[in-house]
């Protein structure tokens, strides 16, 4: 008996079913999952009240667009929503495979190179400038156009700092990582793999995550994330 494939295309989502439009994009390879349309309405007059909003009630989108089968264990998105400051052109909530980020620089340069080939920032040369009110502060980024393409993008961040320098944390395992400690608009702690018996290349990349993913919980556990604001 023969499948009738026709039935296949003419087969129509439920209209109880919740429908959200995405844009993907990428920059040198990390994701951005772009929403924009169908995401429900956050509560808050805040981004930051709006993003609670997303966590607590919304959480089940988060999970269904990032994680398998539509995501994978490095997918990223944003949430687009209205700015705070008067000057920014929109508002963003990141969001990734297991919950929301304070700063993402890889979706600043994504979402620049989105908005402007698709018009919705017009494409002046020699740069083209948009803002943005992300979880961290507020963001300038500038795409370098030449010729109506673009060429090149960068962003100012928000105000950056150094918290720890040559720090000792003992890691179960690991024994004693020095490391340092700094803030540009999420935490990262730099570790130098000259402490490991271990090189940063293709041979050592599933050790190099799980060292990473093991030094970066127990700081996340032992220190005090110290924000002056």
């Amino acid at each position: 008996m023969m499948i009738e494939i026709q039935k296949l295309k003419n087969w129509k989502a439920p209209r109880d079913w919740v429908e959200i439009q995405t844009i993907d994009a990428h920059t040198g390879g990390e994701p951005l999952r772009i929403i924009i349309s169908g995401f429900p309405n956050l509560k808050g007059e805040t981004l930051l009240e709006k993003r609670a909003s997303a966590k607590n009630d919304f959480d089940q989108i988060r999970k269904a667009l990032m994680w398998e089968p539509r995501g994978h264990a490095d997918m990223y998105g944003a949430i687009i929503v209205p700015p705070d400051t008067p000057s920014a052109d929109f508002g963003v909530i990141f969001i990734h495979n297991e919950g929301y980020s304070t700063g993402c620089g890889h979706a600043v340069i994504a979402l620049t190179k989105t908005f402007v080939e698709t018009g919705l920032i017009k494409k002046t040369e020699p740069v083209t400038e948009m803002s943005m009110d992300v979880p961290s502060g507020f963001i300038r980024s500038f795409a370098e156009v030449n010729n109506g393409k673009i060429t090149s993008i960068g962003f100012h961040n928000v105000p950056s700092f150094v918290q720890q320098m040559d720090s000792i944390i003992y890691v179960p395992g690991l024994g004693n990582i020095r490391y340092d400690l700094a803030f540009g608009g999420a935490y990262y702690a730099f570790v130098d793999i000259a402490q490991f018996d271990l090189d940063c290349t293709q041979e050592y990349h599933d050790k190099l995550i799980e060292l990473g993913m093991l030094i970066k919980q127990t700081i996340v556990k032992a220190i005090i994330m110290d924000h002056p604001t």
